[in-house]
């Protein structure tokens, strides 16, 4: 009978002592007052301000400079960036990287690929072109949303 009991003492201890271990909060250094959002579209390639620049075959770029862009948001905040096309003439925002894939009427195939690479300030677009006989890119709209 002691052993029953002594046994069933141990079970509630350790019970308690991990039901009052759950209930401990952990505080990280800082804290933001309030979101900060930034959500800018950027058009590339056309008429537009941006203009693709050729890297290699197949392979395009687009520097945009973004100041507010800071290496405290780099670093501690989000940062999403999406392309902008259209789905049964609805504008659709898909996130980075996107692939397109298509098709011609003799079964040849390719894909376009569009990413980007981030740092502190800029974003650089990237499109890709699988079949390298894309001469120049297509005009597109793509979005950059941040939030700290």
């Amino acid at each position: 009978m002691k052993n029953i009991f002594k046994t069933s003492l141990f079970i509630n201890l350790f019970a308690l002592l991990a039901v009052s271990c759950s209930d401990e909060y952990y505080v990280t250094e800082q804290h933001f007052d309030g979101n900060w959002v930034f959500s800018e579209e950027y058009d590339i390639g056309g008429s537009s301000r941006y203009s693709w620049h050729y890297d290699s075959p197949g392979i395009y770029y687009c520097d945009v400079q973004i100041k507010e862009l800071t290496q405290q948001i780099y670093d501690e905040g989000m940062i999403a960036t999406y392309f902008v096309h259209y789905v049964n003439d609805i504008k659709v925002d898909s996130p980075l990287p996107f692939d397109y894939f298509d098709m011609d009427n003799t079964g040849y195939q390719w894909t376009y690929q569009y990413t980007c690479e981030i740092s502190p300030g800029w974003i650089t677009f990237v499109f890709k072109d699988s079949s390298f006989f894309e001469e120049n890119p297509p005009a597109c709209t793509f979005v950059v949303k941040m939030m700290r």
